[in-house]
């Protein structure tokens, strides 16, 4: 059920509208901009495959294939946008601060980026639709070996790997209720992007001050889609169960490819020499799909909890990493829920606000010591939605976790992740009523 009355008559501010503006104007730069913080694990088939969530669903461990509570925009399931009867602007930025290590060293970093941008219309009471942008797949890594060429090991050989870019995708969404509370979805994607991946090598037995480098730049351009499936069941006194389910319907994206051999001077700015090998030949990326399952129960305007499972299917994509066996699949269980005092309160801001908890685990695909034993992602999160005027939120999200044991994979990262987001509500095309 919706919590406000359809039947009331308004108009879109015009400070919502320039805001949308400005917000827009604010977020575009970074969508050219796109970028992660150092990761090793950005290495598999077209970079580290982003989580896809809201700053609401980030609260909740990441739940969404079953719940929502029609003010928000759901982004994991395109089905449950029919719940929505008010048109919504979302707009999130994300931070991180990360520390990885190895056996033999500690990195720390911090950065940002957009997390992003959403607009959900109603069309008709029973159809709902929402266009977004936000990140798809992000590369970002460095990493460097060494190798003895004598036995007294006073020469060596400089082996550096260094990959940047990302793919962004544009989502057009619609869900649509088919009966009383039956309601299905499709998600039609648009990816786009580069990714640059090279491997260089330096000489240091007679004093190089050049280095050879294997570059290979991926443009991406093509369509995905993902379909949905809800069903709410009533119990009494506003309660519900809720269910769910999504599954990606294809596995391949459509690249194009450069590569070619370049000799440059230690900078890497200046181009000795370059030999093309490759110059935009096209092949097919494998992708990851993945199947999602959800079940929640709610009190209407009161409370939430729910749980979720995700089946990832990586067996096809390119491990990048050298090894003929194909990639596991990767096991996701979510937990979260919400809980608002009092959604109606005059007398207390605390009781009007949202306050969101959860937890994930993940059994991931990242195997790089190659001994069988899977890096695990696993946090916790929590977050509140602050009331502003009419259904609009301050939503504050935050999460810190761990991926990798370096005992277990001989790498570790630990990471805090704070996001922010704005989500703006207001009636639009409503037609003025006189009694």
């Amino acid at each position: 059920m919706n919590f406000i009355s359809l039947n009331q008559p308004t108009t879109l501010p015009k400070t919502l509208r320039s805001l949308f503006i400005v917000l827009f104007l604010m977020v575009s730069p970074a969508l050219w901009a796109q970028t992660i913080l150092n990761s090793p694990y950005s290495y598999l088939g077209m970079g580290e495959i982003q989580s896809g969530n809201n700053v609401t669903q980030m609260m909740m461990g990441g739940i969404g294939v079953s719940s929502s509570n029609g003010i928000y925009t759901n982004v994991v399931n395109p089905a449950l946008l029919a719940r929505n009867r008010w048109t919504n602007l979302e707009v999130g930025i994300n931070t991180e601060y990360k520390t990885l290590q190895d056996y033999r060293q500690q990195q720390k970093v911090f950065g940002g980026n957009y997390q992003s941008l959403n607009l959900t219309l109603p069309v008709t009471s029973r159809w709902t639709m929402s266009v977004g942008i936000r990140p798809h797949s992000a590369v970002e890594y460095e990493t460097r070996s060494y190798r003895r060429l004598n036995l007294l090991g006073v020469d060596s050989l400089i082996y550096s790997y260094k990959g940047s870019g990302g793919v962004s995708k544009v989502s057009i969404s619609n869900g649509v209720r088919l009966f009383k509370e039956l309601y299905v979805g499709l998600q039609m994607d648009y990816l786009f992007g580069q990714v640059n991946r090279n491997v260089s090598t330096q000489n240091m037995s007679d004093g190089q001050y050049y280095r050879v480098q294997l570059e290979d730049l991926t443009s991406y351009s093509d369509f995905q889609f993902k379909a949905g499936f809800a069903y709410r069941f009533k119990l009494k006194n506003d309660m519900f169960i809720n269910a769910g389910a999504t599954l990606d319907l294809n596995s391949t994206l459509d690249a194009n490819q450069v590569k070619r051999f370049a000799t440059m001077d230690l900078s890497g700015l200046t181009v000795i020499n370059a030999d093309t090998l490759e110059k935009s030949s096209k092949f097919i990326q494998q992708i990851p799909v993945a199947k999602r399952f959800g079940l929640s129960i709610e009190k209407a305007a009161k409370w939430m909890a729910g749980i979720d499972y995700s089946y990832t299917d990586w067996s096809k994509v390119n491990n990048n990493l050298g090894r003929t066996t194909a990639l596991p699949a990767s096991h996701k269980v979510s937990i979260g829920g919400e809980y608002t005092p009092d959604i109606e309160s005059i007398s207390s801001y605390l009781k009007r606000t949202t306050y969101r908890l959860g937890a994930s685990y993940e059994k991931t695909a990242y195997d790089f010591l190659g001994n069988g034993k899977f890096a695990v992602d696993k946090n916790l999160s929590f977050g509140v939605a602050l009331p502003l005027r009419n259904l609009s939120f301050l939503n504050i999200a935050y999460q810190v976790g761990r991926r990798g044991l370096i005992t277990d994979n001989g790498m570790e990262e630990q990471y805090h992740r704070l996001t922010l987001g704005l989500t703006f509500s207001d009636l639009w095309f409503q037609k003025q009523k006189i009694n």
